[in-house]
């Protein structure tokens, strides 16, 4: 998430969002409530078996278990060894170009190689902003990733200097916050596209097989496009890589061990850098936890389940809330009506034939997928009443995608589908197999069918020329200090059984459930107490108590 949530008046006209590609002294941990939710964890935590576990139980297995969990941890210690070879680089702090932007918010740049395995060959750059704490005595510097992938630290930092309000008082009080851009991301080398292709619309769920081939040839199409506009770097946009450049940039600042808060995809590089450099750590809060351990169709299946539970509860929202401007419809019948519709006849989209920045039609396919971020956060819930209302009325703006005007535009740009198609494997090879899977999403969700970001993930990578080269894989992690995870039962992004799962492969980790909605809670409105818990951690580096539960 890379946008701040604000409640909109009453009958204000719904703002046209990027959709996903589904953010003083301590304060004091209140006694958190150990029932309803709490029973859910600790159901979840014995029915998981983590690919570990489920070896050790098995006997002889155990044994390439351990053997497993010696490499890792060897690879590991090769690795903090060879970032210890190469020599720290300074970090020349400069005006940063954004507009407006003040004097205090300051940025800088790293080169790091392209290629970890030849340190020494070529080099792309790695850009960071920084807005300084607003205390006398800050604890340190916070580094901060929005998630995505693709999403702008430097950017919601740079917000924050404008007076946003993203970070709660007590984090800018006690830390200079430093908003990071991974590699092929906003200021940082960017991934750059053609495009014409970034613009060429083919349908994610193709009903017969030039359809699929048209999906296929797009997909190549546009990386190759990506290969020869962004160079070798296309290759290794891994977020193994994209920790690694974490590491250079925390010697590079000279403060110590890292503190980190990653939301969302940034919690996936948070617990990526923690297997690599678990004693380099100060403070790791990982919120809305994305879980590199699971297959690919299973990560479809979790988030497809959450995304449309998240709609559910809209839709009972609505019927409740007199504030909801569908209340008195059936707003879940209304949306079936529109997509029905929007597939027959694309529904126009006046704002973007206005402003040339996005698609002038929207099809049912289109809110299916784009709706996802508006479930983000539930202070927003009413925005989305308004733009369903609209739309009905012939007015689809709101879900209108966004168009790219240039090879690294700031909204549609190739940085998130490069980056995952190198950590995720699709198992889609024909027609047959994404219609097995497409009937999997109708199972899980059958009112959405599936639409959701992982979906754009196992049929945008299809075709795509670069390998997987971080495929999933159990997280390995020992010896690293106190770890916070927090998650939302009712996530619409990163669903929370992913948070239980990651909780219990990393040993020093404690979760935090918020019994709520909404994706990630440190940016959610109304989530005071979860929060509150995130900044006591940043600040001490005491978790709550195992099995916290607040009901934000």
């Amino acid at each position: 998430m890379t946008t701040s949530p604000h409640d909109p008046p009453a009958r204000e006209r719904p703002r046209r969002t990027r959709p996903v590609r589904a953010g003083r002294p301590p304060y004091p941990v209140r006694a958190a409530r150990t029932t309803g939710a709490a029973a859910t964890v600790a159901l979840l935590a014995a029915t998981l078996v983590l690919p570990t576990a489920a070896a050790a139980a098995n006997g002889p297995a155990s044994a390439a278990t351990d053997t497993a969990t010696a490499t890792a941890t060897a690879t590991a210690t090769a690795v903090a060894a060879a970032a210890d070879e190469l020599p720290a680089p300074r970090l020349d702090w400069t005006a940063c170009p954004f507009p407006g932007a003040p004097d205090g918010l300051q940025c800088a740049s790293v080169q790091v190689p392209v290629d970890y395995a030849d340190p020494r060959g070529a080099k792309t750059t790695v850009t960071v902003d920084r807005l300084p704490a607003t205390g006398a005595h800050p604890v340190g510097s916070l580094f901060f990733d929005p998630g995505g992938p693709g999403g702008s630290g430097t950017g919601l930092v740079y917000a924050e200097s404008l007076g946003a309000g993203l970070f709660s008082a007590a984090t800018r009080e006690h830390f200079d916050l430093i908003g990071l851009d991974p590699r092929g991301v906003g200021l940082s080398s960017p991934v750059r596209c053609d495009p014409e292709l970034l613009n060429r619309q083919v349908s994610l769920f193709p009903a017969d097989e030039a359809g699929f081939q048209r999906l296929v040839e797009r997909n190549r199409e546009l990386g190759r496009s990506c290969r020869r506009l962004t160079g070798p770097l296309l290759d290794h946009l891994d977020t193994v890589s994209a920790a690694r450049d974490l590491e250079v940039l925390r010697r590079a600042l000279g403060q110590g061990a890292l503190n980190y808060l990653g939301l969302s995809y940034g919690s996936q590089l948070g617990a990526t850098y923690a297997g690599l450099f678990p004693d380099r750590i100060r403070t790791l809060a990982l919120d809305g936890a994305l879980d590199h351990s699971l297959a690919t169709t299973t990560l479809f299946k979790d988030e497809a389940r959450a995304y449309e539970d998240s709609f559910r509860r809209f839709v009972g929202w609505c019927a409740q809330d007199t504030t909801c401007a569908l209340h008195g419809t059936d707003a879940g019948r209304l949306f079936d009506e529109l997509v029905a519709a929007a597939d027959r006849t694309p529904i126009p989209a006046p704002d973007c034939v206005r402003s040339g920045d996005c698609r002038p039609s929207v099809t049912g396919e289109d809110i299916r997928l784009n709706l996802q971020g508006r479930l983000l956060f539930p202070a927003r819930r009413g925005e989305l009443a308004l733009a369903l209302e609209q739309a009905h009325n012939g007015d689809a703006s709101a879900f209108s995608s966004p168009l790219a005007t240039g090879p690294a535009d700031g909204e549609a740009n190739g940085s998130a589908i490069a980056i995952e198609c190198l950590d995720w494997p699709t198992p889609i090879r024909t027609l047959a197999d994404l219609q097995r899977l497409q009937g999997i999403g109708r199972t899980v969700a059958p009112r959405l069918g599936g639409a959701s970001q992982s979906w754009t993930i196992l049929t945008g990578c299809v075709g795509w020329p670069a390998p997987v080269v971080n495929p999933p894989r159990p997280a390995v992690v020992r010896d690293a200090p106190p770890i916070l995870i927090t998650n939302a039962t009712h996530d619409p992004s990163t669903a929370y059984p992913w948070a239980v799962h990651l909780a219990a492969q990393l040993p020093s980790s404690v979760l935090v459930t918020r019994e709520g909605d909404g994706h990630t809670s440190y940016l959610a409105r109304g989530a005071a107490r979860t929060r509150d818990a995130i900044d006591s951690y940043l600040l001490t580096g005491r978790t709550p108590p195992p099995g916290t539960v607040y009901t934000d």
